[in-house]
């Protein structure tokens, strides 16, 4: 008797234990639907300011919806499969896919761009950075949040189907399968830019696709950011061999910069800093540019193209150093730049920035470039940093900086020529948009408050840039030492969501329009030479520059000094002419403007520049 209640309560135990077939199914429905909730969401969150208008959208073109519903569901039965709970299989790929959700809306409410895989990176420089700006938290976030921690309940509550221990191969055989079909979709599907690009006008309707941030929006942000992984993922490039980039090279031996000629060079890259008077529809009322204008006239001076608007500093700055183009590698390691070349060329080495070393990793990155010696706000800026001479209440403005700087040179060692590479911090965003700061500078008619208080006080920042870089120029004219002096502008920035306050001054902002691309990509370079510099090089330091993206502006100094340079440089230098535009938007320089259309002769420049940049960015100096 007591042996059949003993086996009757293990068979009760037993069936308690095994899920039934009713639970699996009740599972796998939940699971399903939260899956799909989840995507949906994605999908909103995606929009950047959340319109049903623009959501609605995603319903109307089934491909843009399966190509980002697809990942959600293999992230959820990946999760589910492995741990073995529906709850942990819908809660962990939904944290994930919020944090790009959320991080997506606050880099384009802040600058303008959408969240692509290679920012990962630069995480630590990101977040530091949002201490500059008073963040607001949509509704929509909070709801969202939610949302994921009541379905993540609703789940653990009914959907507790699992797999039995026994049954631990079938768990394995489904998770493996889950890695194929991702591996298959990734190849198929989420690397394939073709297919992304074609994909360009399908959501117009909606979507102002010419934005960057409105087109990676028209896709779905789960579609796009995956995509933009494919960029953080360098491969080799076609026809690549160690062999053939050394045999192209060995036409351009390296050529040491004759003692006589090696003047003192000082780089200057101002930051956010862009000629604003060359936008004709923009009503000025008087110019912030008239310091800089002059100095114009005495320089050799013309346009770069850099690779982001209103973010990226990092990308012009490193593309300078280094004439890499865009995208630039991760800086893990010693790489060669132009800055080894000075250094082994005997030139002293340094260079300083108002910001936080970390930011950027440029404490590091700048080591690994081949830098002597770099300033940074912890180390110099901070202890000069003053009430009255403060950017954004922390940082060294222009005035204290060049005031730093030249107190660098003069302090230098007078044994060895001086290469210097330095970066301002005034013209950083955030600008404010509720007064104005300053003078007037554009017209508030037409335009709304928020845009007429934020241009004018970006302008502000503009017009003591160009008078401290007047003064700067200044100390050394009469100076019998040679020097060199170069400024450029990093990128330009950034005005209202989206650009919105430029649309509101009747600035174009298509970005795949040459007027659109020239209006959102373009910055002033400048190279003055005082008259012992000019004399010891016996060149004129005038005229017109050519159009170029930053990886060809040490080629254009070089150039205006008649130095030949390292092999790298007089490679770029070769090419220079066919392709003078290596922008990340893949827009060229051609016969018929800008466009992204090659002809044959540029194609194969291109095809063999990638193998010879490849290789340069591969070697591991000393």
């Amino acid at each position: 008797m007591r042996a059949k209640k003993r086996n009757k309560s293990i068979s009760c135990l037993r069936s308690e234990r095994q899920p039934s077939k009713e639970r699996r199914v009740l599972t796998a429905l939940l699971l399903t639907a939260a899956a799909l909730c989840l995507h949906l969401l994605c999908l909103f969150l995606g929009t950047w300011y959340f319109t049903l208008y623009r959501f609605v959208s995603y319903f109307y073109e089934p491909e843009i919806f399966l190509l980002n519903l697809i990942p959600v569901l293999l992230l959820v039965a990946f999760f589910y499969f492995l741990t073995n709970r529906a709850w942990l299989g819908f809660l962990i790929p939904s944290l994930l896919l919020l944090v790009v959700g959320i991080v997506n809306y606050y880099m384009i409410a802040l600058r303008g761009e959408p969240f692509v895989a290679e920012d990962i990176l630069n995480a630590g420089a990101g977040l530091g950075i949002l201490k500059e700006y008073e963040l607001t938290v949509p509704i929509i976030l909070i709801l969202a949040v939610a949302a994921v921690i009541g379905g993540t309940v609703i789940l653990a509550i009914f959907a507790k189907g699992r797999f039995p221990k026994n049954r631990w191969w079938l768990r394995l055989a489904l998770l493996v399968l889950t890695v194929v079909l991702a591996g298959v979709s990734w190849q198929q599907l989420y690397s394939d830019s073709d297919r992304y690009d074609q994909l360009l006008l399908t959501n117009a309707d909606r979507f102002n696709v010419w934005k960057d941030a409105e087109n990676y929006a028209s896709k779905g942000l789960v579609y796009s950011f995956l995509h933009s992984v494919d960029t953080m993922l360098p491969e080799k490039p076609d026809g690549y061999s160690e062999e053939a980039a050394q045999a192209i090279l060995a036409d351009y031996p390296d050529a040491d910069i004759p003692q006589e000629k090696k003047v003192h060079l000082i780089i200057t890259m101002l930051e956010s800093y862009a000629d604003l008077s060359e936008l004709e529809s923009i009503r000025f009322t008087a110019d912030p540019y008239a310091e800089f204008h002059a100095l114009q006239k005495e320089s050799y001076c013309g346009v770069l193209y850099p690779d982001t608007i209103g973010g990226g500093t990092i990308n012009a700055e490193r593309a300078v150093l280094t004439g890499f183009s865009y995208p630039q590698p991760r800086y893990s390691r010693n790489t060669e730049s132009y800055v080894r070349y000075f250094g082994a060329q005997g030139y002293a080495t340094d260079g300083g920035h108002p910001g936080y070393e970390w930011f950027y990793g440029r404490s590091s990155v700048n080591a690994y470039l081949g830098f002597d010696e770099y300033h940074f706000y912890e180390d110099t800026y901070h202890a000069l940093t003053t009430p009255e001479n403060a950017y954004l209440e922390e940082y060294l403005n222009d005035s204290g900086f060049f005031e730093e700087r030249f107190a660098a040179f003069e302090q230098r060692d007078v044994s060895k020529p001086y290469f210097s590479f330095s970066v301002t911090y005034q013209g950083h965003s955030p600008y404010a948009d509720d007064a104005l700061n300053g003078a007037e500078y554009v017209s508030h008619e037409g335009i709304s408050d928020a845009a007429y208080f934020t241009v004018n006080n970006y302008l502000n920042s503009i017009a003591d840039t160009g008078k401290q870089v007047s003064a700067y120029v200044d100390r050394f004219r009469e100076s019998e030492e040679p020097v060199v002096l170069v400024f450029f502008g990093d990128h330009k920035v950034t005005f209202g969501a989206g650009n919105s306050y430029y649309e509101e001054m009747g600035v174009c902002t298509q970005e795949y329009t040459t007027e659109g691309f020239r209006n959102l990509y373009t910055t002033p370079y400048l190279i003055w030479a005082n008259d012992a510099a000019k004399q010891a090089l016996g060149r004129p330091f005038v005229g017109s520059g050519r159009d170029i993206s930053p990886c060809y502006l040490m080629a254009e100094i070089f150039d205006c000094c008649g130095w030949k340079g390292p092999s790298w440089l007089q490679y770029q230098r070769s090419i220079r002419e066919e392709l003078p535009l290596l922008q990340s938007k893949n827009i060229y320089k051609t016969a018929t403007g800008y466009n992204a259309e090659l002809s044959q002769a540029q194609a194969d420049a291109l095809a063999e520049r990638r193998i010879v940049e490849y290789y340069v960015r591969e070697q591991v100096p000393n």
